[in-house]
Order: C-alpha cells, then sequence, then structure tokens
C-alpha cells in the first residue's frame, strides 16, 4: 500500500531527488526506508532535526559531512577472524573515520545552537588515534602503502631501487654490445613476466646465453633474458615478495586495529548515514524553500500558501513560478469537494494536499508558510488516476469501486482520504447517489476527506450537508483560461460549452448541447459562470481599494 500511495501521490519522484542529494549509500538507504509516522512526538523530532540542519546551511560554517563512505561491507570482512582489508578499504575507513570526527567536533561546539543534532552526535565516537595510523601508512588518493608505513617496508625499497638501478645499467651495457653484432631484432629493453629482456632475432639466439620468456606470432623475434642479469632479476623478485610480505603485515595490523573497536565503529558509522540523510532533507527544503509546519493530532487541516515540491523543482530550472494552495478542513467541515474546468488544476490540488501531508509525516519540511497547522494522520488513503487492469478484468470504474471499497472498509478519525474524479465513469446520476452515499460514510468517520468531480448534484450536496464544504479551481471566463487558483466555499462550473466553443466545435452543436442538459441545470451552470464573474469583479476591487488605502 505504501508503495501504490507513493506512486499515486508522486512521492516516489520526490524521493529519488532526495537520494540524488545525499553523500553516500549510507544516506540513500534512509532514503529507500523512509515511511510515514502517525507519532506526533517522532514526527516532531524528525522535522527538528531537518530544521536545526536547515539553519546550519543557512547560517552557520559549513557542515562537514563530506568524505562520508559506506564502509559497511569492508567492516563486515573485518569481523572475520584474521581478515587483511586491502589498502583501498582502508583508505576509504580512514577518511570516513575522519569526516565522523569532524561532525562530532562541528556538533560538540553548538549544542544549545542544535540540541537534537547534538543530542544525536553523541552516538559519534571518534578514534583519532586509528584514523592517524591509516592516513600515516596509505595514500588517501592513490590507495599506496607508504614508504613511512615500517622502516623495514622503507629498507626493502630502497634496496628494490638501489637493485633496479643495477640491472638497467647491465641490460644497457648488454644491449649495446649486442646491438652492434647485430643480434637483435630491435634495440629496446622491454618486459616479459615481469623480467627485464631483449628482443633477439630467431637466428643469433644461440649467441646469447639465457632465458627464453617468450616468442613473437611468427617466430622472427624471441624474449631473452640474458644470463648476466638473471641473477640480479632474481634478487629483484626476492625483495618484491619481502616487500608484499610486510605490506601484508601492515595491512593485517591497521585491520587488527579496526577489528577490535569494530560495534563502536559501526554504529558511528550508521550513526553518520543519519546525518547524511539529514543533510540531504536540509538541502531539499532549500531547494523548495521548506519549512516546518505546526503539527496537530485533531484532523485540522490548513495550509497556507502551499506548492507541489516537484512543480517548485521544475519551475526553478524554466524560471516560472507555481500558483500556491491554501487550504483549510477539519474545523468546520471534515469534507471538501473540488469542483472546476478540465486541467484547472483540480488532480493537482489533491496532489498538493496529499503530497505536504504525507512530507511531513515523513519527518520533511513542506513547502508552504511556516504557520501551517499540518495533521500527523494515521493513514493515507489515494484514489488518483485510472487504475484499469486488463490482468485482472477491471474495468476504470470497477477498478475504482474496488479502491473505494478499501477506503470505506479501512479508513477512520486520524485518517487522510483523497479521491480524484470520484464515481466517475458510470451513469452520472448513480455515480452521484454512490459518491453522496461514500462522502457521508466518510464524513461520520471523522476523517479528512478531500474529492473533485465534474458531478453536478454533489455541489448541491456540499452546500446543503453540514461538516461538508465546497471548494472549485478558478477559471477566467474571458480567456477561457484556467488560473490554478483554488477558492475555499464556492462550486465550480465544468465550463464544458464554453471549452468546447474556444476550441471551436460547432456553435450549432454547442446550441443543442445546452437545450439537452435541461433548463435546470444549464440554470444552475449560468448561475455558477455569474457568480464566479461577480467574485472576481469583487476581489479585484477589493485590491484596488486595498492600494488606495495603503497609499
Amino acid at each position: 500500500m505504501t508503495a501504490e500511495l507513493f506512486e499515486n501521490l508522486e512521492f516516489d519522484r520526490l524521493l529519488d531527488h532526495l537520494a540524488a542529494l545525499t553523500i553516500s549509500p549510507l544516506g540513500r538507504d534512509h532514503v529507500e526506508h523512509i515511511t510515514p509516522m502517525d507519532n506526533l512526538h517522532a514526527v516532531q523530532d524528525a522535522l527538528s532535526a531537518v530544521s536545526e540542519l536547515r539553519d546550519i546551511l543557512d547560517f552557520d560554517d559549513p557542515f562537514p559531512i563530506a568524505g562520508l563512505q559506506d564502509i559497511r561491507a569492508a567492516l563486515k570482512r573485518t569481523a572475520v577472524p584474521g581478515a587483511m582489508l586491502p589498502a583501498e578499504d582502508l583508505a576509504h575507513v580512514g577518511t570516513t573515520l575522519n569526516t565522523i570526527r569532524r561532525i562530532k567536533t562541528y556538533m560538540t561546539a553548538r549544542p544549545e545552537k542544535y540540541p537534537r543534532l547534538s543530542a544525536a552526535a553523541e552516538e559519534l565516537f571518534a578514534f583519532p588515534e586509528i584514523e592517524k595510523e591509516i592516513r600515516r601508512c596509505i595514500d588517501p588518493d592513490t590507495y599506496e602503502v607508504l614508504d613511512k608505513a615500517s622502516p623495514k617496508l622503507a629498507q626493502i625499497r630502497r634496496h628494490i631501487e638501489s637493485a633496479r638501478a643495477k640491472l638497467r645499467k647491465l641490460m644497457d651495457s648488454l644491449l649495446a654490445s649486442y646491438r652492434q653484432k647485430n643480434y637483435l631484432q630491435e634495440p629496446v629493453i622491454t618486459l616479459r613476466n615481469d623480467r627485464l629482456v631483449l628482443m633477439v632475432k630467431d637466428e643469433h639466439r644461440k649467441h646469447i646465453k639465457g632465458v627464453v620468456h617468450d616468442q613473437s606470432a611468427t617466430g622472427a623475434t624471441v624474449f631473452i633474458e640474458p644470463m648476466p642479469a638473471l641473477d640480479m632479476n632474481n634478487q629483484i623478485r626476492a625483495l618484491e615478495i619481502d616487500e608484499k610480505r610486510e605490506i601484508e603485515r601492515i595491512l593485517l595490523h591497521l585491520t587488527g586495529l579496526l577489528a577490535a573497536h569494530l560495534d563502536i565503529i559501526r554504529h558511528s558509522v550508521a550513526t553518520a548515514g543519519w546525518f547524511d540523510f539529514v543533510y540531504a532533507c536540509a538541502l531539499l527544503s532549500r531547494q523548495i524553500h521548506g519549512s516546518q509546519p505546526q503539527l496537530n493530532t485533531e484532523a485540522t487541516l490548513d495550509i497556507i500558501d502551499g506548492r507541489h515540491p516537484l512543480l517548485l523543482l521544475k519551475s526553478s530550472q524554466q524560471g516560472t513560478d507555481v500558483i500556491p494552495l491554501s487550504l483549510s478542513l477539519g474545523t468546520q467541515a471534515h469534507t471538501l469537494i473540488i469542483t472546476g474546468p478540465n486541467a484547472g488544476g483540480k488532480t493537482v490540488a489533491l496532489k498538493t494536499v496529499g503530497l505536504l501531508c504525507l512530507m511531513t509525516c515523513c519527518g520533511l519540511h513542506i513547502p508552504a508558510d511556516p504557520s501551517s497547522n499540518m495533521p500527523v494522520v494515521q493513514h493515507i488513503f489515494s484514489a488518483i488516476g485510472d487504475q484499469q487492469s486488463i490482468e485482472n478484468d477491471l474495468s476504470t470504474f470497477s477498478s475504482h469501486v474496488a479502491q473505494l471499497r478499501e477506503i470505506t472498509d479501512q479508513a477512520a478519525n486520524r485518517d487522510l482520504v483523497i479521491v480524484d474524479e470520484i464515481c466517475s465513469g458510470t451513469d452520472p446520476q448513480e455515480g452521484a447517489a454512490l459518491a453522496i452515499s461514500i462522502l457521508n460514510h466518510l464524513t461520520q468517520t471523522g476523517c479528512l476527506a478531500l474529492v473533485s468531480t465534474h458531478l453536478g448534484e454533489l455541489k448541491a450536496y456540499a452546500h446543503e450537508t453540514p461538516g461538508i464544504e465546497n471548494g472549485s479551481m478558478e477559471f477566467d471566463a474571458k480567456s477561457l483560461q484556467p488560473t490554478y487558483r483554488f477558492r475555499m466555499g464556492m462550486p465550480g462550473s465544468s465550463y464544458a460549452f464554453e471549452i468546447a466553443e474556444r476550441w471551436g466545435l460547432a456553435r450549432s452543436l454547442i446550441e443543442h448541447a445546452r437545450s439537452l442538459v435541461g433548463e435546470e441545470k444549464h440554470k444552475l451552470e449560468n448561475l455558477l459562470v455569474e457568480l464566479d464573474k461577480r467574485m472576481t469583479m469583487a476581489q479585484t476591487r477589493l485590491n484596488e481599494l486595498s492600494i488606495k488605502q495603503s497609499e
């Protein structure tokens, strides 16, 4: 149900964006496992953490989260007795331990400014000695074990360097000698099996004593390690084996240091992953101009200047504006019926409400005024979009009814229900009657319910029924364009005939259609259109008077 809800409200798309803001897979795991909470204190705690990190982003020194890496697999291997981590893994561990220490130091210095984050930082444990030892032994960029890792390693490498220099000098001498005798196919020194060899003509191979390591595809060239260089190459190989053994000893030593504190390091890494997640949430809050809303458990919804977060992210790239939504529910009425023209923003309004509620219950800031009051709901139910299923032999309406059955069976007080185009796809009269019955049931349960519809009967029903309120999406009758502004308490016309006329449908067809809907229906739609015009004029006049009053 959670996956379906996330998809219906497009929360999964927002989570994909949030995951991309994390520093490491540690933070992304928190995003992937995010679930709505129904406990007010838990939601408050999560929101407070995001608020504090948002304050850090906006007003404080940079938060030291960079460098955090997912070292869980390396720590798991460390738990095996006698395990030896490769230098690259140890370098990542060292970098992560350094990040953990810097986060702890940062928060320890600011306990009063950020109490929630400082309390969480107490679960971070620093290991400066291990961090220093790893940094001393391993280059964090190339992952090479450094000469200074041990005196013995430094000595072995000096001997290797010296032996290689002597070998090179000897090979240069042999190259010059054999070149004069025209024994060589090419006057170069090359490598075969990690040994320095010469490229000798096949017909002269008997003139050069040594070990043949390879032969060209044509057989014309043999790669020979001359006998004078054999002992020196063997000496270098022995030194390289000693080097490898000393490196393994160093890596075993560093791995052992981690193994001695494995449980505490694991706990610190897990806590650092939570900081990564909260950091990403704070970044998202900044991108969508989010804030921490007020919370309640009384099923009261009061959104002030709320915006759809995905539309905000898109508009920031395109340089466009998103029309804000202000909506209240739960005090006088628990059920809201939204009407208005097609493509007028009804579905976006429903998704915005559902998404902001879902974000709140998941501990995320919402793009709305901070004085907005959001309910900590127990469940969110949604029926949005065409759920037609060929596989299950369900029509659009049948699937819609199946969703409504689940909602009516389970929805209770402190739940949020969102239904797009309730009971559409069937006979309008029967659909309206069914919708009224369902909305009566939902209103009696005390849950918050928001539905959209084109069914005219529901407008009158909302006007006459206590606990149920009308709402609509504003439409500019002059330009025949939606404004995407929500109006509370006002039903809206579908403007079907006006939109049809705008798109060039023959006037005779439209007039015939008007005659078919019936006089009462025609009067009602005309009344709504006229009322809409008068409200728009009144609002314009009110704005003008407000400006004059200010002057």
